[in-house]
């Protein structure tokens, strides 16, 4: 398989990469406690023991564990400068998440930043698209 040719399957793996990545990112942040002032580097080890008991964080670092391994998967078939670019559908994933089970506000303003995301990200994907037509008529870089 060439790698940086973006296919359905690696696809897949990329939307189940941000899947468990906002997953991951919901459930570590609906299982954490705030602390009540600052979080200040002397209060981080009292933050990290009182919170090291939560199961919805510890649930959201298996799941990161997982991610890492879909990621280190996709790696291996697509080159970086495509992955991580197509790899952004969690900027979209993520505000509605937070808007359902967090009830967060996102503005108006976040939504138009998402937009151009979701440009970029077609962009990109269809560059991945167009790069190896484009040399093998001799049109890559030697």
């Amino acid at each position: 398989m060439k790698k940086n040719r973006l296919t359905w399957s690696i696809l897949l793996l990329i939307v189940t990469n941000d899947t468990c990545d906002s997953l991951a990112q919901l459930l570590m942040k609906k299982g954490l406690v705030a602390p009540a002032g600052s979080l200040g580097f002397h209060e981080i080890f009292g933050f990290l023991s009182h919170n090291a008991g939560s199961w919805m964080v510890w649930l959201g670092v298996l799941i990161y564990t997982l991610n890492f391994l879909i990621w280190i998967a996709v790696l291996s078939r697509l080159d970086l400068s495509i992955a991580v670019p197509v790899a952004s559908t969690n900027y979209i994933t993520l505000p509605i998440l937070a808007m359902i089970f967090l009830h967060e506000q996102v503005s108006w303003l976040r939504w138009a930043g998402i937009a151009l995301i979701i440009a970029g990200i077609h962009f990109v994907s269809k560059s991945a698209r167009l790069e190896p037509a484009a040399q093998s008529r001799g049109g890559g870089q030697p």
